[in-house]
């Protein structure tokens, strides 16, 4: 009689053959597991920082065995048998993270996880307005700047200027305390282009007896602006603002040669200072690390455009350009240096 593969392995001596060798080779292991003492693995669950993380789940996922990190972030599986297993755990909002451990017999394996937070990258806009086309009614930071220009004594620039026949870009620079910052403010009648230079600056005035050294610098200002930074008469007021006295301080640089405004001009508008979007409609990549954590780092210099184009106002920011990849960013840091270099550039050596 001749006999198939098929009917050899459906045969009751088949399957008694094999469960044979399946109890000799296996039979000294499983019984050895089954009188080695289990394992408890326990540990702790933190952010970069440090701090705990409530409800990351840990769990063993070879075997099936999980739980979920405390208020303390600490965490505990009990009953392990003995062996290496693979440890993961996961949380919303969290990277996953996880680790090979070793399970011992009758002992306790301590195990630290860090979670990190994904790394921020948006790169698409959220479906609200065209990028340059945000209504503007006033600039980011409009209570500073309209301080500075009532006491530079600039004419109104919005809604409406008084005189739309001519075209205006007023370019603010922020972010130095203790230092003038900067305004580059250019007209355009249709035949004549002007500019100026304006440096300004606004202090806490702090009380005498609680810092008097910091008081006396803010009552040198004046005079400071004139010797360090060879400008013109200073222009000074008071004024209160978020229940604290401060101090605006404005003077207008002295050329040793005028500057060739028509070509700045140019310049920028090779950048398109008219027209570039605010930052709420800008992308933004995570580019610096700092310790095991991406971020996006939100201090610095920014700059504030406000604009008169002979029909709209319109106002933009953008803060730190210098730390995103995209192209707006790269005008505006662009438009940023020129501004920052334009007094040495047009009077380093000939200043009055």
């Amino acid at each position: 009689m001749r006999c198939s593969r098929r009917t050899w392995s459906d045969s009751g001596l088949a399957r008694g053959v094999a469960l044979a060798a399946l109890t000799t080779g296996f039979a000294a292991p499983v019984a050895a597991a089954q009188h080695a003492a289990s394992g408890v693995l326990r540990g702790d669950v933190t952010d970069t920082a440090g701090v705990a993380l409530q409800g990351a789940r840990v769990g063993l996922p070879g075997i099936g065995l999980a739980t979920r990190s405390d208020a303390r972030g600490h965490f505990a599986i009990a009953n392990v048998h003995p062996g290496r297993y693979e440890l993961v755990a996961s949380m919303i909002g969290r990277m996953p993270v996880g680790d090979s451990i070793v399970v011992r017999s009758g002992e306790t394996t301590w195990v630290k996880l860090v979670m990190r937070q994904p790394p921020v990258r948006v790169e698409t806009l959220p479906p609200r307005v065209a990028r340059g086309t945000r209504p503007d009614t006033a600039p980011a930071g409009a209570e500073t700047i309209d301080r500075i220009a009532r006491v530079a004594r600039l004419p109104a620039l919005r809604p409406r200027p008084a005189d739309t026949s001519q075209r205006e870009l007023r370019i603010w620079l922020a972010g130095g305390r203790g230092i003038p910052m900067q305004l580059l403010r250019i007209t355009n009648d249709g035949g004549q282009v002007r500019g100026e230079v304006i440096l300004w600056l606004v202090q806490t005035i702090p009380d005498r007896k609680v810092d008097p050294e910091w008081r006396a610098f803010i009552d040198s200002v004046p005079t400071w602006l004139r010797d360090t930074f060879h400008c013109g008469r200073v222009s000074t007021d008071t004024t209160r603002s978020r229940d604290r006295d401060e101090l605006v301080a404005v003077c207008r640089v002295q050329f040793g040669r005028e500057p060739d405004w028509r070509a700045a001009l140019v310049e920028l508008e090779r950048h398109h200072v008219w027209n570039l979007p605010d930052a709420s409609e800008l992308p933004v990549e995570v580019t610096r690390r700092e310790g095991d954590e991406d971020v996006v780092i939100l201090d610095g210099v920014g700059v504030t455009v406000e604009t008169w184009n002979g029909t709209r106002y319109r106002a933009y920011t953008i803060g730190n350009p210098d730390r995103q990849p995209f192209p707006e960013y790269r005008d505006a840091w662009a438009i940023l240096r020129l501004v920052v270099a334009f007094p040495a550039t047009h009077s380093a050596a000939a200043r009055q």
